[in-house]
């Protein structure tokens, strides 16, 4: 299949992101919340969502009584988001490495979005940002995958997908994002960026600088039968060596 005429990729597409990232992601709203109420974060306290595309984890902690923030470098997202979110959404449109947008007593990351970011000076850069954006004592929740070694070169995804809404179907592959829409063929890039770099535990410890102090992990503990992540909610002290996990931060 080839990529579509006008070589855009999938955050161009608000629905087809929405549903390629659309399964059940109450397991992660629940991981995250139980991590802000055990930390002290009350749901007075606005909680910023980074690189939030659609918003979904946001979605679900707002119907929940949270106040999010959306933060996202890219508009249509942050529409789509608006269109389907509760009044206590609010949104911002900026890059993750340089922002300003309040100030929050906690945040979260998902998707391994950090990975993003295609050097060292970007991700410090990014972590500089969340310091001045989160109040003294305030947590910053990050999902991350580990390597054995780090890597600009990594694959996008090891993994294949699909999901599905109505008549459209969003299949990811390492390659790139494949649509069927009513019956129309559409193939996306995943970005102009490399997507996802290899790092290591190590390195991200050396990136935090002391902005952050890590108060635990928490490793990747299985997954549903629809292949959806869980997570341990008990503390870890030592970084995992590989695989995905959560790390929670405090803001020094």
């Amino acid at each position: 299949m080839q990529v579509d005429s006008a070589n855009r990729s999938i955050y161009d597409y608000p629905l087809y992101y929405d549903i390629l990232f659309g399964w059940d992601r109450t397991q992660e709203a629940d991981f995250y919340e139980s991590v802000f109420r055990h930390l002290g974060i009350g749901s007075h306290e606005e909680i910023l969502e980074v690189a939030c595309g659609t918003g979904q984890i946001a979605r679900v902690l707002a119907r929940r009584g949270w106040r999010l923030c959306g933060l996202d470098n890219r508009e249509p997202m942050l529409e789509f988001l608006r269109q389907y979110a509760e009044a206590s959404v609010r949104t911002h449109c900026a890059d993750m490495v340089g922002f300003h947008c309040g100030e929050f007593g906690a945040a979260y990351n998902p998707l391994s979005s950090l990975l993003l970011l295609d050097d060292d000076a970007k991700a410090e850069a990014h972590l500089e940002s969340m310091a001045t954006a989160l109040r003294p004592g305030g947590v910053y929740v990050l999902d991350l995958g580990f390597a054995s070694e780090v890597r600009p070169d990594a694959p996008t995804t090891d993994e294949t997908w699909e999901e599905s809404r109505g008549e459209i179907t969003v299949r990811a592959e390492n390659e790139g994002v494949f649509v069927t829409d009513a019956g129309r063929p559409v193939a996306l890039r995943w970005g102009a960026e490399t997507h996802l770099r290899a790092v290591t535990s190590q390195w991200f410890e050396d990136r935090l600088l002391g902005r952050f102090t890590i108060e635990s992990w928490h490793p990747e503990s299985g997954r549903t039968n629809e292949g959806v992540s869980q997570w341990r909610l008990d503390v870890r002290t030592d970084p995992p060596v590989l695989g995905r996990a959560m790390v929670v931060l405090r803001r020094t």
